[in-house]
């Protein structure tokens, strides 16, 4: 295999020298296993001492073949959590799980081989890699049922500042109640949450077609559109083709686009109906020309399978494409593989890298996301940490900024801790930023401003703000402005610095207020500089005719005198005149 060579080559002192030895039984193992497990998986963040007894544990269990362990143990050792960071030792014990199918390290080794972190840079190794996580995403969508949801929030300043997080679970308790109340449009969205199991509520297709049944019965379009679904899927209702058909026809007469797809799925399957492919593109074709994803995708496979005749890929690969821009998942899976083969389209292995990543990470194995989130909201911010750190040697952005998010605020009261925690933060950000985060670009600019976690470096500041530029950061062109504006890292230049603010306030209305004041300043900075150089030149002027002017200060006051006595002659003789 193309990914094999690199690995070994990488590692080959390790092989010569620390082979492991296959020597405990696989009951022992496990028992390890459990062991290890148990000291990590706890509501509180345990302590470093179980934290590194866990990994001697797993080690342990790892050294007799025991995939999980291997798997933990690579990722111990990539994060530095419980031991110190080894990368090829840690990219060697993920090669061992990833040849027992360990999902999340066949993750962990396609993303490191897509960017070449401590493996060569490989997209075809990469491609084959994230290929298994991908087509066990593919075998779960295509049973019919929807994927669970997964929630995805982003930490980040305005999350602490203005995130509740009982609102969420407010509005969804609300909307419940004004579903139970018999509010139609409340009981189709508690439906559509209870389908795919999303805002908080578990996926539960009983409860899900108990609203949908209520809905229907007033004449929800929406609500009679996802009961032909169930029915003919048989989720939380027996499966009868008969009543789905029913529930479509009602639809598809008031030309709804999920009916209209649901009636041609019928027809291309035969279900209910006799076989008609036809048909089956006929439906689609009208519900696709409403936006619907499903319909697309279909008609694309299609074109694709030669159902209608010759393939025709290029009709395939725009079919997809529509399918793939409302996030269809078997359609991107799909328009990878196109890609991959040039059909339709010029053969394009990172293309092709990058739809197959985004499939695998839509699987039940980033859930560790949304448990990372439960631990933050609970208030137990370094456990949520250790969940984000998983997330992140997986290659999922989330994981990567939201870990750095949180290594950024620990170790506040313990220096050395602070600055290896900095450190880490600023890793994470460059993981992040090297997958398009434009938020961790900015921030480890301002680590190389502000000498955190890394020396201070202007120049190095200066670069990143100017890389953030060109990913339109409103924010990276206001830091130029200033850094302008202060002649720090850049020559000083006034106008400069008002171009750099201009583009901030062009590129983000928000930056309006910030850039105005900026303005403000900038223009009293122009002021004083100005007046500055006016006194500095009065003052050199002074400098050259000093002589000159203090022979002209003391005739002045030599005058001022002779005046003054003068005056004094004259009013004495007036009194004495007076006098006589």
């Amino acid at each position: 295999m193309l990914h094999r060579k690199p690995i070994v080559v990488g590692g080959i002192l390790l092989l010569c020298c620390s082979l492991p030895v296959f020597s405990n039984t696989p009951e022992f193992a496990e028992e390890l296993f459990q062991r290890a497990e148990k000291l990590v998986n706890t509501d509180d963040m345990p302590s470093d001492e179980d934290l590194a007894q866990a990994y001697e544990l797993y080690k342990q269990a790892a050294d007799s073949g025991h995939p999980g362990s291997q798997e933990a143990v690579g990722l111990m050792l990539l994060s530095g959590v419980g031991t110190e960071v080894d990368v090829p030792r840690g990219i060697l014990h993920l090669y061992f799980a990833s040849a027992a199918n360990s999902t999340l390290a066949q993750m962990a080794l396609g993303y490191r081989h897509a960017f070449g972190l401590g493996v060569p840079k490989s997209c075809q190794a990469a491609v084959l890699y994230y290929a298994a996580p991908a087509q066990a995403v593919v075998r779960l969508a295509s049973r019919g049922a929807p994927l669970p949801g997964i929630e995805r929030v982003r930490l980040s300043v305005d999350h602490d500042t203005n995130y509740n997080p009982h609102r969420e679970k407010e509005m969804v308790q609300y909307y419940q109640y004004s579903a139970d109340m018999g509010n139609v449009e409340a009981q189709t969205a508690v439906g559509q949450l209870l389908n795919v199991g999303a805002r908080g509520m578990e996926q539960d297709y009983s409860q899900a077609a108990h609203y949908f049944l209520q809905a229907a019965a007033v004449g929800d379009m929406d609500a009679i559109s996802h009961l032909g679904h169930m029915y003919a899927n048989g989720l939380g209702v027996e499966a009868d083709n008969e009543t789905a058909l029913e529930y479509f026809w009602r639809g598809a007469e008031k030309g709804h686009a999920h009916a209209l797809y649901g009636l041609g799925y019928m027809y291309l399957a035969g279900a209910g109906v006799e076989k008609n492919v036809l048909k089956a593109q006929q439906f689609f074709t009208k519900a696709a020309d409403q936006g619907s994803a499903d319909a697309h995708f279909h008609l694309g496979m299609l074109q694709v399978t030669g159902a209608l005749g010759a393939p025709d890929f290029p009709k395939a690969f725009h079919h997809l494409s529509a399918a793939g821009q409302s996030a269809h998942l078997l359609a991107i899976y799909n328009l990878a593989l196109m890609q991959l083969g040039g059909l339709g389209v010029p053969v394009s292995c990172p293309t092709a890298l990058a739809l197959l990543k985004s499939v695998a990470e839509r699987g039940l194995w980033s859930q560790v996301l949304e448990r990372a989130h439960a631990h933050y909201l609970r208030g137990a911010p370094d456990r949520a940490a250790l969940e984000y750190l998983r997330a992140a040697e997986m290659g999922l952005e989330l994981g990567q900024s939201n870990a750095a998010y949180l290594l950024e605020r620990a170790g506040r009261g313990d220096p050395a801790r602070r600055e290896r925690a900095l450190a880490q933060a600023l890793h994470y950000h460059q993981r992040a930023a090297d997958q398009g985060n434009v938020n961790s670009l900015l921030r480890i600019g301002d680590a190389y401003y502000y000498g955190r976690g890394t020396p201070e470096d202007l120049n190095k500041s200066v670069a990143v703000y100017r890389q953030a530029t060109t990913m339109r950061s409103a924010q990276a062109m206001f830091n130029l402005g200033v850094l302008h504006e202060h002649g720090r890292g850049l020559p000083q230049d006034l106008h400069l610095a008002k171009r750099y603010y201009d583009m901030a306030r062009t590129t983000h209305p928000d930056s309006a207020v910030p850039v105005t004041l900026a303005l403000l300043k900038l223009s009293l900075h122009h002021l004083y500089i100005n007046n500055r150089e006016a006194a500095h030149a009065s003052a050199a002027w002074v400098l050259r005719n000093a002589e000159a002017l203090i022979l002209v200060a003391l005739a002045g006051t030599l005058g001022v005198v002779l005046h003054l006595r003068s005056a004094r002659t004259r009013r004495r003789l007036a009194e004495a005149a007076d006098e006589q």
